[in-house]
């Protein structure tokens, strides 16, 4: 299967989306004239079950690689500049091609720095994570973190292909697979209620790894992904709903410093802030919010997230990049399937989302 995602700019690419696709890599490289030499930025435990695969796919072209530690952590100017200082000592040039080969974060990171290189390295994108496959890879957002906000520090960069292969997700920590579960949960609530209801059915096979359930949840997720994208490249309307969960979300992973949730977890948690916030609205259906309580319970992408208070989480959120002076913007549920902006939420009503929240982690 092959997706399209169009750009304003030139920079128009396909998403190659197939269970063992990426053993078709160098064929693809080659129909895309892309030649190398390559430099892959992946992190120590990925290259570590799956640099092996990468290798042979690349079927003997030069390639460099560099490893980050696995985390969030890693996500952070110290390792932007190691990229770069890789790239010069092992002489990258304008013709050479950034791998990024990992998850979210590994995406996000290699994004940046090949943005930044040379004024910018052509990019391919090779997800290994549920979450990185059926929502980061796509889109052109790459960042790295500031201490005091998530992806302060970024640019919107598009890359020159992605290949996604599901079958890399067969070596993920249970845990991480749950993770990206969290934030593919959000596209049956912003766009998809067939896909919400699909979800609130067969959670436990997906977690299974059901095939033929896990290439329907991807591909959906990849064409909802696509289709805002293509409307709002650059975050100015419509590109917003994706932020469903990530307000209250981000100010999680801060205020743990990100050592303590994946980001798939930080949004799960969010969802239910930001599902409880329209309840007392009376903007959304009580009994969808069960449902959503239900799946992301199901999905065990609801961990613990320690001993944060209240204004542990309100002072993080000072610091969210989607704020408007004062400000802050939620992403509301209307009704499954459609989601709304709002603006003028009150600091009672995220008292509210948060105390739920904190209450329910107990």
């Amino acid at each position: 299967m092959e997706f399209t995602c169009k750009s304003a700019t030139d920079r128009t690419y396909r998403v190659h989306f197939e269970w063992g696709i990426l053993n078709q890599l160098k064929s693809i490289l080659d129909q895309e004239n892309i030649p190398g030499p390559f430099y892959v930025i992946s992190d120590r435990n990925v290259f570590r079950h799956q640099g092996r695969r990468l290798e042979e796919a690349l079927r003997g072209a030069p390639f460099h690689h560099f490893l980050a530690p696995p985390g969030e952590t890693s996500k952070d100017l110290k390792y932007w500049k190691r990229i770069q200082d890789f790239l010069l000592k092992k002489g990258a040039d304008r013709r050479s091609a950034v791998i990024a080969f990992g998850g979210g974060v590994i995406g996000d990171l290699a994004g940046f720095a090949a943005s930044t290189y040379m004024r910018g390295l052509d990019l391919i994108q090779i997800p290994t994570t549920l979450l990185s496959q059926s929502d980061s890879s796509i889109g052109a957002k790459v960042a790295v973190n500031h201490p005091k906000a998530k992806n302060l520090i970024g640019s919107f960069y598009q890359p020159r292909i992605v290949i996604t292969d599901p079958a890399l997700l067969e070596s993920l920590p249970p845990r991480e697979f749950s993770a990206g579960l969290g934030e593919a949960i959000k596209y049956g609530v912003i766009s998809d209620p067939e896909l919400f209801e699909l979800l609130h059915a067969n959670v436990e096979k997906i977690l299974s790894y059901d095939r033929e359930m896990l290439g329907s949840l991807i591909a959906r997720c990849i064409a909802i992904k696509i289709q805002v994208v293509e409307e709002d490249e650059r975050e100015s309307g419509l590109r917003k709903i994706l932020n469903f969960g990530h307000t209250i979300g981000h100010a999680l992973e801060q205020a743990t410093r990100y050592k303590v949730l994946r980001h798939g977890e930080a949004v799960a948690w969010g969802m239910l802030a930001a599902g409880w916030i329209a309840i007392r609205r009376n903007m959304w259906d009580s009994g969808e919010f069960e449902k959503l309580k239900s799946i992301l319970v199901r999905s065990k992408s609801m961990v613990p997230f320690g001993d944060l208070k209240r204004t542990d989480i309100l002072n993080a959120l000072k610091h969210d990049k989607k704020k408007a002076g004062k400000k802050l913007s939620f992403v509301l549920p209307e009704r499954t399937g459609k989601v709304t902006i709002v603006k003028d939420i009150s600091q009672e009503e995220i008292e509210t989302g948060l105390d739920y929240i904190l209450r329910f982690r107990n």
